[in-house]
């Protein structure tokens, strides 16, 4: 039999736990309420009997939404396990939709098992319970424990109807909701059977895919253990004696009944309670909204203040606000949730869009499952294919017209929408309305008193458009000629380096070039020339080539010194590979001059941001000055360091070498290009002079900098910078 609560329109669906004594009932209750009320806002009851103190009793609700217009309650029971209690027991199961036996996987608890479930389908018999269509699974608890029986003695010994059975360890909540979400699946259909919503297989399974969404949350969550006030208990004096607690069957059954009527009276005040405070909180929102919207002028401000209050108190996953402008076709002004709203752009049989007969009845409209009207349902369908789970629609009327309408749309996290919903947003809808209506009028009164001044605005905004287009033609023309300025000027000074770029090639050209043709003009003109004279003009021949090549790359790297910052493309480069190609020419060199080249980077550093070309340039002409200028024997060290200026990351590029190093006189000079210092101090010329010229410009482009150090004992230190964060 369906329990009705016609007072607070509930159908409340009873399950029942029930069989041996200390088997885990009570413990499965105490998990399931834990796990699906965390902040504990309904109550767990309990009746402890005079003697142990056995569980009575519990009772847990749970909102899984509405059938016919009536919320559903799930409500979860056990009965006391000991023989005496067998009155109690039959009162508790009288009305029950689905039962859940709880069986001792225990060894000694085989006969303990059969007895419970020969007495549960007894009671089942005496309350007129058909047991061969009543919804029942099997909960095989303890399983964490020795000395236990397989699930195949258990099912042979308890399951010969073959119902659904489930492993569980009561005591940290393994299987317990698996076990309770297929009673509460098969609860609800035999409710809805119950009711004739069975024989729609599509409203069953909707109603069974609710349930599956409310409990489907809380099926991995894991539980504590019980603190000790989690249950309210109502218990007899402790010294009553046994016999005078249950010494009459029917006096049992009154208290049971007695109590149970004082639970749901305590859940319907717990309920009232949560409206009350509901309602106190709606109402000062609402008090709020309302004086917003008076003292707002703006009607586009209107609209989304009423949306985003709408949001707010109603917990809306979807909403928008239509309105309709002179055209009469509605329209969204603003939405949430989607791009365009599902029921103003999807169509009916008919042509129109099926919201558009909601405006001609100037009243609200619930869209949501258990409603059986077939229009309603067309309206449903979708709802449900934009993804949602109920909808609602109200007008936003004033002075008896229709200015436009909100809709509100719940999906499955949250309850079906419901009348209360649809109250609270029609009052804030007719708020809403009344004042978007009032900023209309206050908008167009308001054109109306510019327009007397329109004209000479207008010829002073044209005024001041005229001024500020001179203004910016000026500054456009400043910053045009500043920038041709600075152009002239890069270009003076690149044709600066050009020619002595010219001068330089032209003398370091010509000796490599004619003692590259005597060598070949000895060979040609003599035929038979000795061994050891080949083999000098041979190695003359390839000493001017390997200066040829020198002067030739060093030609190539000169191009840096035209590129800009602006011209620099970053990319991450492998550190091992820009090193290596940094590095891996110059070898022949650090073998010749007998100088040991060592490089150290930080552990992680897989990539560096730069430009490759050029950084691998400035690495070489570094660390080859560091060469060329050494001493035998000596040595250049490249270490990378990771530094934080502020909160940007930097990398260091230390070269420091052990050759003559670079005079007081010359340090401020030596990134200047061609640019080679004394002679007599640096020993021999070394390419043209742009290494360190083409390593500052490339710095500089990076956003970087380049510094130098040098003692003519101890060489020099050249540190080049670069930050690591994209431009």
């Amino acid at each position: 039999m369906v329990q009705f609560d016609n007072q607070y329109r509930q159908i409340k669906i009873k399950v029942v736990y029930y069989g041996p004594a200390v088997g885990g009932k009570t413990t499965c209750l105490q998990h399931i309420h834990r796990i699906t009320d965390p902040e504990r806002r309904t109550k767990l009851y309990s009746l402890n009997t005079a003697s142990d103190r056995t569980l009575f009793f519990d009772l847990l609700s749970l909102n899984l939404g509405r059938i016919r217009g009536f919320r559903l309650t799930l409500q979860l029971y056990t009965v006391p396990g000991q023989v005496q209690y067998d009155a109690t027991r039959r009162t508790v199961l009288a009305g029950a939709d689905g039962v859940v036996f709880v069986a001792d996987s225990q060894l000694h608890q085989r006969k303990a098992n059969a007895e419970s479930l020969e007495n549960l389908w007894q009671n089942m018999a005496a309350n007129g319970l058909d047991r061969q269509i009543m919804p029942l699974v099997l909960q095989y608890n303890k399983r964490d424990l020795e000395d236990i029986q397989t699930v195949e003695e258990m099912d042979a010994a308890l399951n010969t109807e073959q119902r659904p059975a489930f492993e569980t360890v009561a005591i940290n909540g393994d299987g317990v909701l698996d076990a309770f979400a297929a009673i509460a699946e098969r609860s609800l259909a035999a409710v809805a059977d119950k009711l004739g919503v069975g024989t729609n297989p599509q409203a069953v399974e909707r109603l069974q895919q609710q349930m599956r969404i409310a409990i489907q949350p809380f099926m991995k969550q894991g539980a504590e253990p019980p603190p000790a006030d989690d249950v309210e208990a109502m218990s007899p004096a402790q010294g009553a004696d046994q016999s005078e607690v249950l010494s009459e069957e029917m006096l049992v059954a009154e208290a049971v009944r007695a109590n149970v009527a004082m639970t749901d009276l305590n859940i319907r005040l717990d309920n009232l309670s949560r409206q009350l405070q509901r309602k106190v909180r709606v109402m000062g929102n609402i008090s709020d909204f309302g004086a917003a919207v008076s003292n707002e002028r703006d009607p586009a401000k209107v609209l989304r203040l009423l949306i985003t209050s709408a949001i707010r108190l109603l917990q809306l996953q979807g909403a928008s606000v239509l309105i309709v402008p002179g055209s009469g076709l509605l329209r969204e002004a603003v939405v949430h949730g989607f791009t365009k709203d599902p029921l103003l752009n999807s169509k009916d049989e008919t042509g129109p869009s099926v919201i558009a007969r909601l405006l001609e009845a100037k009243k609200p409209e619930l869209v949501a499952p258990g409603n059986e009207n077939d229009e309603e349902s067309v309206l449903l369908s979708v709802v449900e294919k934009s993804g949602f789970a109920s909808a609602a629609a109200i007008p936003l009327v004033t002075q008896d017209k229709v200015v436009g309408l909100l809709t509100a749309y719940g999906d499955n996290e949250r309850a079906i929408l419901d009348e209360d919903d649809v109250q609270l947003a029609t009052v804030l809808a007719s708020t809403a309305a009344m004042g978007y209506a009032n900023a209309i009028a206050w908008k167009q009164m308001q054109e109306f008193s510019k327009g007397l001044e329109a004209t000479v605005e207008e010829r002073t905004a044209e005024l001041r458009r005229t001024l500020a287009e001179s203004r910016c033609l000026t500054t456009d023309l400043a910053e045009k000629n500043s920038l041709l300025d600075n152009a002239y000027r890069e270009l003076e000074a690149l044709d600066e380096v050009k020619n002595e770029l010219i001068n330089r090639l032209s003398l370091d050209l010509r000796t490599p070039v004619t003692s590259l043709s005597t060598a070949a003009k000895i060979l040609q003109r003599e035929k038979d020339v000795r061994g050891d004279k080949t083999e000098r003009l041979v190695t003359v021949i390839h000493d001017e080539a390997e200066k040829l090549l020198e002067i030739i790359q060093s030609i190539c790297q000169a191009s840096v010194l035209g590129c800009g910052a602006r011209d620099l493309k970053r990319d991450p480069v492998p550190a091992q590979d820009l090193f290596r190609k940094a590095i891996a020419p110059l070898r022949d060199l650090a073998k010749e001059r007998q100088v040991k080249v060592h490089v150290l980077i930080p552990s992680g550093l897989e990539s560096i941001s730069c430009e490759p070309d050029s950084s691998e340039a400035a690495l070489r002409a570094v660390i080859k000055n560091g060469i060329e200028f050494n001493r035998p024997g000596g040595e250049v060290k490249l270490e990378v360091r990771r530094v934080m200026r502020g909160e940007e990351p930097w990398l260091h590029f230390r070269v420091a070498d052990t050759g003559t190093g670079i005079s007081d006189r010359d340090l401020p000079r030596v990134c200047e290009p061609f640019y080679q210092g004394d002679d007599s101090e640096a020993g021999k010329r070394h390419g043209i002079g742009l290494g360190l010229a083409i390593a500052k410009r490339v710095m500089e482009n990076h956003g970087g900098s380049i510094t130098i150090t040098s003692n003519p004992t101890d060489g020099t230190e050249i540190v080049m910078a670069i930050p690591q964060t994209e431009d």
